[in-house]
């Protein structure tokens, strides 16, 4: 129906009292009636554009929370834990220790795995050194979960680290070969120390990196 005279009120879309408008009659749907100014000119897309902007953020957030970097400042390190990492040419084999005795959980990361990847699973090794159950393992055992066929090859293909710590400090000792070749010493002058209070972690992951691939592994 049109010519229908808007009376009464105040300003409307635009219209004042008085002015006549355009009704879009919906014979079947009458509850669905509106002005021809309202039929033209669409719905508001103003809570469409806030659900987009709204999923837009959640997106971003979920992305940098997946691809997060590791964190600049060192995490808080409780008792003192301990961690033996061997580097082959092909991975790093992190093994959990406890006081001086290496045991289970044992992981695996490939040389190219990222420095995120990388401080997770060396901070599950440390929770594990200080919270996990030590099981008693023979050197053939502990060997063979680790995936190698001797401890002989391992020491003359492998480069490796110890990483320690307290709630203070970390250190990272490394290892070079033996003189007589036949295995691994540690090197005591390549020795890092970090005070927890004022390191970067950024710079400890990069460290321990750095060391286990001072001199190229056998292949």
């Amino acid at each position: 129906m049109n010519g229908v005279t808007y009376k009464g009120g105040m300003h409307a879309n635009g219209f004042a009292v008085g002015d006549s408008i355009g009704v879009v009659y919906q014979k079947d749907n009458p509850e669905n009636n509106m002005t021809v100014f309202e039929y033209y000119d669409g719905p508001s897309y103003g809570s469409v554009a806030i659900f987009v902007i709204a999923a837009i953020v959640l997106a971003l957030y979920r992305w940098r929370k997946i691809n997060r970097k590791y964190n600049d400042s060192c995490p808080e390190l409780d008792g003192t834990g301990r961690c033996r990492i061997y580097r082959t040419d092909k991975e790093y084999i992190f093994v959990t220790v406890y006081n001086v005795t290496a045991s289970l959980p044992i992981k695996f990361l490939t040389i190219d795995c990222g420095n995120g990847e990388f401080e997770n699973t060396l901070m599950e090794i440390f929770h594990a050194s200080l919270h996990g159950k030590y099981v008693e393992m023979k050197n053939a055992e502990l060997i063979k979960a680790m995936k190698q066929r001797s401890w002989r090859q391992l020491c003359q293909h492998s480069t490796g680290v110890l990483l320690k710590h307290d709630s203070r400090t970390l250190e990272i000792l490394p290892t070079r070969k033996a003189t007589d070749g036949k295995g691994l010493d540690w090197d005591y002058d390549r020795a890092l120390s970090f005070d927890l209070d004022g390191a970067s972690w950024k710079d400890i992951i990069n460290s321990t990196r750095k060391l286990l691939e001072h001199h190229d592994t056998d292949r």
